[in-house]
C-alpha cells in the first residue's frame, strides 16, 4: 500500500515540475478566456497554470494508476 502512495506522489510531483518548467518560458500574462469576437478579456499570471496540474494527474489517477490490471 505504501508503495502505491509513493508512486502516485512521486508521478503528481513529475508532473508539477513539467508545467513549472513550461511556465518558465511563458510570458507574464496569460489570456485565458476570450469573447465571441476573439478578443481575450481575462488574463492571469503564467503561475496560475500550476493549478491545472490536477488535470492530467487525475486522469493518471483514474485510469493508469492500477497498471491496467482492472481491480479497484
Amino acid at each position: 500500500m505504501k508503495k502505491s502512495i509513493l508512486k502516485d506522489v512521486i508521478v503528481f510531483l513529475v508532473m508539477l515540475a513539467v508545467v513549472a518548467i513550461v511556465c518558465c518560458f511563458l510570458p507574464d500574462s496569460i489570456p485565458i478566456h476570450f469573447n465571441a469576437q476573439g478578443e481575450a478579456n481575462l488574463f492571469v499570471n503564467k503561475w496560475f497554470l500550476l493549478l491545472g496540474t490536477v488535470i492530467p494527474y487525475s486522469v493518471y489517477f483514474q485510469f493508469l494508476r492500477h497498471g491496467g490490471k482492472g481491480d479497484k
